[in-house]
């Protein structure tokens, strides 16, 4: 697919690639009109660039048809054919804001860095985008996750100091991003958005001031790399900035924002495509621009985006949208999944919030599970914990269930410690975790809107926290649509960025959003390849379905959660798979779902943490659930296990040894797409 890109000096393409085969004396290249009409308008050259035997030359062209957007260049001469203008160029290379010259040659921090540890570069022959970061030491002997020792990765380091771990407050690409960026992926983003909305992206250097911004610029324009904070933990954010955008603008810009990881994959790669979609659909749509906001979310790697500096660091950040960019303060969408859920649902709930509101929230899979008991948060139930919590705390064997850190911390209070400053459960529930009373407060002052969005088998938590949240949200007073996408896991039943473009048309054209109700979706389709296709049903009761483990070890506890509506009797059992034997099935969960305090009289749970009893001898066991609904007769056995495209008997595998649950084979064995295991009515 982009096997014909190519970079023409820095120009930015207005159109798109275009091959022409020689047969004919001239050809015609569509060109959007109204950047067409702007650059004549502007006085500004506009030229065709062609690529063939690994040269570019530039030819002189025609605009035989502003109206119509076409542009005629007379020549037979084979090659691939790009039109560009001398107005609009490319500010390369990328800024990383690393410089590989500091601390001995170990790298470090310089704002207007443009040097990186890995790099995010163009796959030509899938047209895919492909990060290469050689930072994790692959040493058996060395303790340390990270290549601490070959670069200096933290920016507390004195002279002659190492740091060799993540810390609360110190963590990787707080300011700066790992991945160098060819300018190959910054010409597809461009292309990505002249194809999804008409227009290009121009790359602009953070360190282009207000005053020097060019106004009416047929263009999104990205203005790339800043280091915001006022405080010792600062951050890092990029702006993109509509078509003919202007500061003196009478009515302020919408906003939408975003925070993820690295900078630089978040805006190249992850966030800043569909961003820029959303951006682009709205102006199409209303004729209105609106200014888009990638955010790091305070750091790459060992954060959550949960450390106290956050709030400050997103004060600044919008703080800095309004004075530079002229966004309108209390019209923001913030809009994100996984670990982007958790940064919209803290920037709307920010409870430092200073000059700032989010009318819409859309907030897809945010992991809620920070305040559980600390043994209920590893276990075989949500199989990649392991992998995160060793990525956040930069220990190897932190995986491994006995381990302690050298000041004798087990692996779950190191990683709590880390991302709150403390690992007091009861704390991080009231205080500072992101499902904590005092963010859910702020929503309601705000009048915050609320897109809660989340799957049921999620490979990295339980379902039932969004449930309590939706309800807590909403005793407070906060509006919230509640979507769940049953066999979904750690996965999109709708489309975020689809729901923040709604919200945005609705903050640009004044016409109100209600945000109500519960949604229920469910795939269209069993087939593989089909998974991710859902379609929304209406249940008369809540659908039953049951999250546990795929595999179990000998001495570590079980996690076992049951869903469906008060009354309903339940009874879950393991029978035994092995070849020749016929024991009497192992009780594993049985009784009435009561009626919950705060879920009313549709919805009901029940979770049991067990240790791996003595009759559960290594080998295969089937999965048999039942359940009798109030009122009624039949006992019924739900038959969709999650994993896409697998039929038969659910089954449980008990190992006597414990696995390395952070390498291929376990997550292989374990989950699919980030989809756990267990049993589904749905």
């Amino acid at each position: 697919m982009y096997n014909d890109l190519f970079a023409a000096d820095t120009y930015v393409p207005i159109s798109e690639y275009n091959v022409h085969d020689g047969s004919c004396s001239y050809m015609e290249i569509k060109v959007r009109k109204d950047i067409l009409e702007a650059l004549i308008e502007r006085g500004s050259s506009i030229t065709a660039a062609r690529y063939t035997d690994d040269a570019v030359t530039y030819m002189e062209v025609r605009v035989t048809d502003a109206a119509q957007g076409i542009v005629r260049i007379d020549t037979s001469e084979r090659g691939v054919y790009i039109i560009v203008c001398e107005e609009l160029r490319h500010s390369f290379p990328v800024i990383t804001n690393w410089d590989a010259s500091l601390n001995r040659g170990r790298g470090g921090i310089r704002q207007g860095g443009t040097d990186g540890i890995g790099e995010l570069r163009l796959n030509r022959e899938s047209g895919d985008l492909v990060t290469e970061l050689p930072l994790r030491d692959e040493q058996l002997s060395n303790p340390y996750l990270y290549r601490t020792d070959a670069y200096a990765l933290f920016e507390d380091e004195s002279a002659g100091e190492v740091r060799r771990v993540p810390a609360y407050e110190r963590y990787i690409g707080e300011t700066y991003s790992l991945l160098h960026v060819t300018e190959e992926a910054v010409l597809k983003l461009s292309d990505q958005s002249l194809k999804l909305t008409g227009y290009p992206v121009v790359l602009r250097h953070y360190e282009v001031t207000v005053d020097k911004l060019e106004e009416g610029v047929p263009a999104f324009q990205l203005v790339h790399g800043d280091i915001i904070g006022e405080g010792e933990h600062r951050s890092m954010v990029s702006f993109i900035l509509p078509p003919y955008w202007s500061r003196a603008q009478v009515a302020r810009y919408p906003a939408v924002f975003s925070g993820f990881y690295d900078q630089n994959e978040n805006v190249f790669s992850t966030v800043g495509p569909p961003l820029l979609k959303v951006l682009g659909s709205a102006f199409l749509q209303t004729g209105k621009g609106a200014v888009g906001i990638i955010w790091n979310g305070g750091g790459s790697i060992g954060t959550r985006t949960l450390q106290d500096s956050i709030y400050d660091n997103m004060n600044d950040l919008f703080r800095m949208a309004v004075e530079r960019f002229a966004v309108d303060s209390d019209a923001i969408v913030a809009v994100g999944g996984s670990r982007g859920g958790v940064t919209g649902l803290l920037a709307a709930g920010n409870p430092r919030n200073s000059g700032y509101s989010i009318p819409y929230l859309v907030c897809y899979n945010p992991p809620l599970f920070f305040s559980d008991p600390m043994e209920e948060i590893l276990n075989t139930t949500f199989p990649v914990r392991w992998e995160a919590i060793r990525s956040d705390i930069g220990y190897k064997d932190a995986w491994r269930p006995n381990w302690l850190s050298t000041d004798g911390s087990s692996a779950i209070e190191l990683f709590l410690r880390n991302q709150f400053g403390t690992s007091d459960s009861r704390l991080i529930g009231i205080e500072h975790g992101p499902s904590s009373d005092r963010i859910i407060r702020t929503l309601q002052e705000k009048g915050t809107k609320v897109w809660f969005t989340h799957g049921t088998h999620d490979a990295f938590t339980a379902s039932w926290p969004g449930f309590e949240w939706v309800n807590r949200a909403r005793r407070y007073g906060v509006q919230v649509r509640h979507e769940i996408g049953y066999r979904f896991g750690h996965n999109n039943c709708t489309h975020p960025f689809d729901r923040a473009t709604e919200c945005l048309v609705s903050l640009l054209t004044g016409e109100q959003l209600q945000a109500e109700g519960t949604w229920h979706y469910r795939r269209s389709s069993e087939r593989a390849e089909e998974w991710e296709q859902a379609e929304r049903f209406e249940p008369e009761r809540q659908p039953v379905y049951f999250e546990g483990p795929k595999v179990v070890v000998k001495g570590l506890p079980m996690y076992l959660v049951l869903y469906g509506e008060p009354g309903m009797e339940y009874r879950l059992e393991l029978l035994d798979q092995s070849e020749g034997l016929r024991m009497e099935a192992i009780l594993l969960m049985e009784g009435v779902f009561e009626t919950l305090e705060d879920f009313g009289e549709a919805f009901s749970f029940k979770k049991s943490i067990q240790e791996v009893n003595e009759q559960l001898v290594p080998g295969l066991y089937a999965y048999h659930l039942q359940f009798r609904r109030s009122g009624t007769i039949d006992w019924i056995k739900p038959v969709h296990v999650p994993h896409p495209g697998r039929d038969g008997i659910p089954v449980l595998e008990v190992l006597g040894e414990i696995p390395n649950f952070t390498d291929e084979a376990w997550f292989e064995k374990t989950m699919r797409n980030s989809i756990g295991w267990g049993l589904s009515e749905a």
